[in-house]
Order: structure tokens, then C-alpha cells, then sequence
């Protein structure tokens, strides 16, 4: 695939919310996956080949 058609997004999410700052890397990458698969089914489907999300930093 032409390296053209892809396209990478980055970003930080910051939280004041004190059960949320403290959940664990693990959760957050469920929480990641959940939006990818919902990429993948939702009305979106059709605009993604492929798509994936992961945390660090944390």
C-alpha cells in the first residue's frame, strides 16, 4: 500500500479525574482496543484497513 494512504495520529490525554489517573496500563489499553474495534464495526468500518492504539508513558 502507497505510504500516502496512512496516516498516524498521536496525542496526550491528561485527567483531573483521581479513579481514572490512577488505573492501571492495562485498563487503559482495553479502553484503547474498545475504540479500535468500534473503528472497525461502526459506520466508519469502511474508511479503515487496518488500525491499532497503544499506551505508554505510563
Amino acid at each position: 500500500m502507497d505510504p500516502t494512504n496512512y496516516k498516524s495520529i498521536s496525542g496526550t490525554l491528561s485527567t483531573t479525574n483521581i479513579i481514572m489517573a490512577n488505573s492501571s496500563r492495562q485498563m487503559w489499553q482495553s479502553v484503547l482496543d474498545q475504540a479500535v474495534r468500534m473503528l472497525a464495526s461502526g459506520p466508519f468500518a469502511l474508511n479503515f484497513f487496518s488500525a491499532s492504539a497503544s499506551v505508554s508513558g505510563i
